[in-house]
């Protein structure tokens, strides 16, 4: 299956390689796949020490533009300039808007998006006048906040439309009104849960072009073990950035709680992140260091090691005062892709994917009782663990294939570049016979739509 054209998809995305974002790599690898071709402009290198090893395998170029104002001052000022220069009306209409709303809300946060976007233009776009040296015939950027301004404002810079995926945190600590103009200037929106879809619908609007597509894997890489789980200390493992939405805390406490019950267990939290040392303090209060272990993140490769050794998967999320929340967190998809008996929190896009009862246990957020009932509940049944486990990897496979899902945004993708609005029905055609993928576009209405896939 191939892209319809040479066309050029400019995909934006805050830092490019993350160890943390396997997701949107996946996504490149099969867009590529699909004959895509793109050129990722990121606007910063993280700079991690550790790389998912397929990040070798993108044929995309990639282009840094710089994510600091002031050491890149004078740069950043001589490509304002000179875009002025040459297109004075629309430059200082973007200008206006983004210098507004950054007094409006007291944070230079816009206009500095909106540097960035002039810098893209005029340092990679541009030549003698002309939009040359990048053929971007779409924008795409991942997450709704600091990447979707910069396209926004590329866009409205150069005529080029853009779309974007919307994840999580982004969605929810964003101020609405700004997300409802991102919405309505984008050509589409995609996001990863039927929660995110309502309340993007609701910010901008039930005839919003927000589709959903969930994140999936590909399963190849994901194959359950020959030998049957049931370690004589069974391992625990769960997985994330050491935030407080991801609920660590809580589940440091609902360990304890196995612990007094009697139940002996080897548990890895695999992760980084800010809270790291209160974790760390929190295990050694509770003199639990024998039996939780910290493990540094790590690409996928070497997580699924661990995956083969786990008996019981439990992710405590919560929604934070802020807002602040998960989507439906990938390590959860990865894990009952592995066969893995899984417990998490009935929060956001969660139950969408674990259904209680029947591919996993669910319980309310916060409650390290409830947590520590589910998990003991497993580990001392151990023939509703195999079922438990059996129904999440069919659970995945039917509605979680990374392929499936990314021929859906092609699709999507496809009809932007060829400057069309796109259509449910359209859609679920393809959907439903992807042999159509390489000429669906030729059949997508013109009216856009909202879509349930």
């Amino acid at each position: 299956m191939t892209a319809t054209s040479d066309k050029t998809l400019g995909f934006i995305l805050k830092g490019y390689p993350r160890l943390s974002e396997t997701f949107i790599l996946n996504e490149i690898l099969l867009l590529e796949r699909l004959g895509f071709k793109l050129h990722i402009i990121a606007m910063r290198n993280p700079g991690e020490a550790t790389v998912h090893e397929s990040v070798r395998k993108v044929r995309g170029q990639v282009t840094y533009i710089p994510d600091y104002f002031w050491p890149f001052f004078f740069a950043f000022i001589k490509a304002n300039v000179k875009l002025w220069w040459r297109k004075p009306g629309v430059y200082w209409s973007a200008f206006s808007f983004a210098l507004l709303r950054s007094l409006r809300q007291f944070s230079s946060s816009t206009i500095k998006r909106f540097a960035q976007a002039a810098y893209l233009v005029e340092n990679h776009l541009s030549r003698n006048g002309r939009f040359a040296r990048l053929d971007v015939a779409h924008w795409h950027a991942h997450f709704s906040h600091g990447p979707t301004t910069v396209a926004f404002f590329a866009s409205w810079l150069t005529g080029i439309t853009y779309s974007f995926s919307a994840h999580a945190k982004d969605i929810y600590l964003q101020e609405r009104d700004f997300l409802r103009d991102k919405i309505a200037r984008a050509r589409f929106v995609v996001t990863c849960t039927e929660f995110n879809k309502n309340y993007l619908q609701e910010v901008a609007g039930n005839a919003a072009p927000v589709f959903r597509c969930y994140h999936g894997l590909n399963l190849d890489a994901f194959e359950i073990p020959l030998k049957a789980r049931g370690n004589p200390i069974p391992n625990i493992l769960s997985v994330g950035r050491f935030v407080p939405k991801k609920g660590f805390l809580i589940l440091i406490q609902a360990l304890r709680r196995l612990r007094q019950q009697g139940l002996k267990f080897h548990c890895r939290l695999v992760g980084s992140g800010p809270m790291k040392e209160e974790l760390r303090r929190q295990i050694s209060a509770l003199q639990m260091a024998d039996c939780i272990e910290l493990v540094a993140p790590m690409p996928q490769n070497a997580l699924l090691e661990y995956y083969r050794e786990t008996d019981l998967f439990a992710l405590a999320c919560e929604v934070q005062e802020d807002g602040d929340r998960d989507g439906i967190p990938n390590v959860l998809v990865e894990a009952m892709a592995m066969g893995i008996p899984i417990v998490s929190t009935a929060i956001s896009g969660i139950p969408e994917l674990v259904e209680e009862g029947v591919n996993g246990l669910l319980v309310p957020e916060k409650n390290a009782n409830a947590l520590a009932e589910a998990m003991a509940k497993l580990l001392r049944q151990p023939e509703l663990a195999q079922r438990i486990g059996s129904a999440g990897r069919a659970k995945v496979e039917n509605e979680f294939d990374a392929l499936h899902n990314v021929e859906k945004i092609g699709a999507l993708l496809r009809g932007a570049m060829n400057g069309q609005r796109l259509s449910e029905a359209a859609l679920l055609h393809k959907s439903a016979n992807t042999s159509c993928l390489n000429d669906i576009s030729h059949r997508l209405q013109m009216e856009a739509a909202t879509i349930d896939l």
